[in-house]
């Protein structure tokens, strides 16, 4: 049923308005128009409404007035509704505007009957208008009581400024007024004289007589009075103490009344003061003649002047036979300084600021020296200038001491900006750095401001290593507390800027102290000494190193002092030798050499002392801690200081008598052996000449004579097997003969060995067309004869070995190192596989068939040679093609040591 109800209500099914009017558009247009206008005016009466209050806060009755507007606002809204209930019937939603609408009117009637009251009793416009003139003349007293308040206040305050006692009497000749001074000269107090007859301030005697003065005065007030010109009697102050005093008056009407003001002076007061004026006076003049600076006064309207005599010799006048003119200061400014001085005089005028300029003028010692004018002027109330003064000062001295200070400064600053050290000055109380140098910045990557900035914030803890922050702080506690202020250093590490760690050593020393002397400020100077840790590191790793290498080597080290004592040993000589480190370290070396090898090995010392050589190797033998012998192989070297003073040798001594026992061995077989290839070699050449005689005899006789074939092939066959077992058979007699040769090795010029060798060569060079190049040129140490021959086979063997169509071509190349030369002879020929390398250094060895001749010792030979000489000689395989993995041509290198007479 509520629901029925609510839809009924809110229905638009009712007959629409317009049916009242028949639809008649002249009614119904005329009622249109007339609530559209009303509607319109009543939204806009409540907005002016509300602007009137929002701008005038000041106005009462807010409240009444916001109701009035919505009143209207809402009879507004109730004349829209009509115009649309014409042609709708929503009588229901116009019901509920109406109802609002009814609402707030009874709110707007009930606050007004509430407000007539207050209404009512507003005034009216002529009351208000009543009111305000009132008001107004209420205002204009106050106005003229505060003027006049004010005006007594001044003349209160100009009556205390009056230097002198002043005082009003009435014509009963009684006191209204007094000031402080007055006061001061009899001893009253103000509410003390106020009311009393003048007669108290007089000493008794002339009391009378002075009172008719003043009486006849104030019936005929002339100015040739007596009292007008003023008057000196004899005063009484409060205590009873007399005082001279001078009274003047003049009469004045005020308010239909007369009244007498006097003015009294205290004479000796004046006295005092003119006395205390002189002296003073006197002893500026003093401390003007007595001061190193001239004054002067100029009157900037007349151009008129006035110099101290001090003044007119500072600018090389003098003050008894001149009088001062403006002419003579100007005319003794520095023409390049005149400008300035102008400039800053006009300034002055301008601005009205303190007169300050420094020049150049030209004094009385006949030069132009520095000086200081600085002064002020009194300007009128348009701001012209009146009157200047001031004073001149000479500032020579200083000028030179600035300027030696500045080139000291510059000579400083040049030293701090160029120094290779970083330098700071750190702020003990305030934990900053207040100066820090280029320098600085370059070894830590912080500018000032960077490093302040990290300082204020807390953040400089950050910038040492953990482990050395408390070294720091100690440091700067030792830094503070060290006597003599000598200072303090430390070595730490320091954050950079890019975030890796430095190594820095610092020397710092207080700078500065406080008023109470405690340290202020602390100087302080750093290196980065990062390279230098790390090179201690380095060298601290490689001392572990040598020692570990000293003590674990596998041969005998030592340090032998000049005079041949023991001055180190490691572990392994010790053994070598069979002594204890003690024991060695007692002796010296040449109690423990065998007599035989003595003198041999002085002579090696002697040349080592004279710079002859820097090193020696040889075998030798030593005497064991149980008498036996041992033989060794020595290599002795010396150590000289920077300037090439003598400082020890450094002997590396191994064992190698089992080495020796083995060759002893080895060299008794190869004797025993060499012996027996002589013999049989001997033995055998004489059947095989005759084997190759009667071959050749029997070749000879059946020469033609021979049918068969095959039987002359195999007589040919005895004879070339003949031939061949003669060569091998030769080659087997030289293969003996160069172990057993006695070598004469000399140092000569690789290139004089190849000559001779190309020379003998010749015919078959030509024969082959080859070519033989020799590339670097060194000297080297060996045995002629022999080394030439090593070449000489290793040429022919290029030669021998050459690919068909191919020119051979043999390249000579040499590369001397620091202890030994190598030799490589390459060839273009046809080469070997790697895995015969070894091979080819056998006797007989031969990697190609009989088409080739050759015996297969030559390069036995060489290698037999180059193993004399001490050396080495190996071959491989040469890819002539880079391009082709076919192997093509061969090298061999040739070790060899050297000696200095090399170098």
């Amino acid at each position: 049923m509520m629901d029925e109800a609510l839809t009924s209500f809110f229905s638009l099914d009712y007959m629409p308005h317009g049916h009242c009017y028949l639809w008649q558009p002249g009614i119904l247009w005329t009622h249109v128009i007339s609530d559209l206008a009303i509607g319109l005016a009543y939204f806009s009466i409540p907005v002016m409404l509300v602007l009137v209050v929002r701008k005038r806060p000041d106005l009462r009755y807010h409240r009444l007035v916001y109701l009035f507007a919505a009143f209207i606002l809402c009879c507004g809204l109730t004349h829209l509704f009509s115009i649309y209930t014409i042609w709708n019937g929503a009588y229901g939603v116009y019901g509920l505007a109406k109802l609002v609408t009814a609402v707030v009117s009874v709110f707007t009637v009930v606050e007004l009957s509430r407000l007539v009251p207050q209404l009512l009793s507003l005034p009216t416009p002529a009351e208000h208008r009543e009111a305000l003139n009132q008001a107004a003349d209420e205002k204009l007293k106050r106005s003229r009581l505060e003027l006049e308040r004010k005006a007594e206040a001044i003349f209160q305050f100009t009556t205390e400024l009056v230097p002198t006692g002043l005082l009003v009497i009435d014509a009963e000749r009684n006191i209204r007024l007094a000031n402080a001074d007055l006061e001061m000269t009899f001893g009253y107090l103000r509410h003390e004289l106020i009311g009393q007859p003048l007669s108290l301030l007089i000493e008794g005697p002339t009391t009378d007589y002075h009172d008719a003065l003043v009486q006849e005065y104030l019936r005929n007030p002339t100015q040739d009075h007596a009292m007008a010109s003023g008057r000196i009697v004899k005063g009484k102050r409060k205590d009873g103490g007399p005082v001279s005093i001078e009274i003047s008056l003049s009469v004045h009407e005020f308010e239909g009344e007369k009244h007498a003001f006097a003015t009294v002076v205290d004479i000796s007061r004046v006295t005092s003061r003119k006395s205390s004026n002189l002296e003073s006076n006197n002893r500026i003049k003093r401390a003007v003649e007595a001061i190193n600076d001239g004054i002067w006064e100029w009157n900037v309207q007349t151009n008129e002047v006035w110099y101290s005599p001090r003044l007119m010799g500072m600018i090389g006048h003098d003050p008894d036979s001149e009088k001062a003119r403006l002419e003579y200061w100007q005319e003794h400014i520095h023409p390049g300084d005149r400008a300035k001085v102008e400039q800053a005089l006009e300034a002055h005028f301008q601005s009205g600021s303190k007169y300050d300029v420094t020049y150049r003028g030209y004094t009385d010692k006949g030069d132009y020296e520095w000086l200081h004018a600085r002064g002020d002027t009194i300007f009128d109330a348009s701001g012209k200038p009146l009157l200047m003064s001031g004073v001149l000062s000479n500032i020579q001295d200083k000028k030179q001491l600035e300027q030696e200070l500045a080139e000291k400064s510059h000579f400083l600053n040049a030293i701090l900006e160029k120094s290779l050290c970083g330098m700071y000055i750190f702020d003990l109380k305030k934990n900053i750095n207040t100066y820090i140098n280029p320098q600085y910045t370059e070894i830590t990557g912080y500018d000032a401001e960077e490093l302040q900035l990290m300082q204020k914030g807390g953040d400089m803890a950050q910038l040492f290593y953990q482990a050395d922050l408390h070294r720091v702080l100690a440091h700067i506690e030792a830094v503070k507390s060290s006597p003599d202020n000598r200072g303090d250093a430390i070595q730490y590490r320091f954050r950079h800027k890019d975030g890796h760690w430095i190594w820095c050593y610092s020397r710092d020393s207080v700078y500065t102290y406080d008023d109470n002397g405690e340290p202020s400020e602390m100087l302080g100077t750093f290196f980065e000494i990062s390279d230098l840790v790390e090179r201690e590191e380095r060298i601290k790793k490689l001392a572990r190193d040598f020692y570990d290498t000293f003590e674990q080597a596998a041969v005998g080290i030592a340090h032998v002092g000049l005079d041949g004592s023991w001055l180190k040993a490691n572990s392994k000589l010790c053994q070598i030798l069979g002594y204890t480190r003690e024991q060695l370290l007692k002796t010296n070396f040449q109690s423990i050499t065998f007599q035989d090898d003595l003198e041999s090995d002085l002579d090696q010392i002697d040349q080592l002392i004279r710079g002859e050589a820097n090193h020696y190797s040889r075998e030798k033998r030593y005497i064991c801690a149980n008498g036996q012998l041992i033989w060794t192989n020595l290599t002795v070297s010396i150590v000289r200081s920077e300037d090439g003073v003598n400082s020890h040798f450094i002997s590396v001594v191994e064992d190698i008598s089992e080495r020796k026992a083995i060759e002893q061995a080895l060299a008794e077989s190869n004797s025993a052996l060499e012996r027996f290839a002589y013999s049989a070699s001997h033995d055998l050449q004489e059947p095989l000449r005759k084997i190759s005689a009667f071959s050749d005899s029997v070749a000879a006789r059946l020469k033609g004579k021979l049918a068969d074939s095959d039987a002359q092939y195999e007589l040919s066959r005895i004879g070339d097997a003949a031939r061949r077992m003669r060569d091998m058979i030769n080659s087997l007699l030289q293969l003996s003969r160069s172990s057993r040769q006695k070598m004469v090795k000399e140092v000569v010029p690789l290139s004089e060995l190849v000559a001779p060798v190309l020379d003998d060569l010749s015919e078959v060079i030509r024969e082959h067309s080859a070519e033989i190049v020799l590339h670097d040129d060194a000297r080297v140490w060996v045995d002629k004869i022999g080394f030439q021959q090593v070449l000489l086979n290793l040429i022919v063997n290029s030669i021998r070995y050459r690919r068909t169509g191919v020119p051979p071509k043999v390249e000579i190349l040499c590369s001397p190192s620091f202890r030994e030369t190598r030799i490589e002879i390459c060839d273009n020929g046809k080469g070997f596989k790697d895995e015969f390398a070894e091979q080819i250094f056998e006797p007989f060895k031969r990697l190609v068939g009989k088409e080739i001749s050759g015996s297969g010792m030559g390069l036995a030979i060489c290698r037999q040679i180059i193993i004399g000489h001490g050396g080495t000689i190996h071959a491989h395989s040469r890819a002539i093609n880079e391009k082709s993995s076919e192997e093509s041509g061969a090298v061999f290198q040739i070790t060899l040591p050297k000696t200095e007479d090399c170098s």
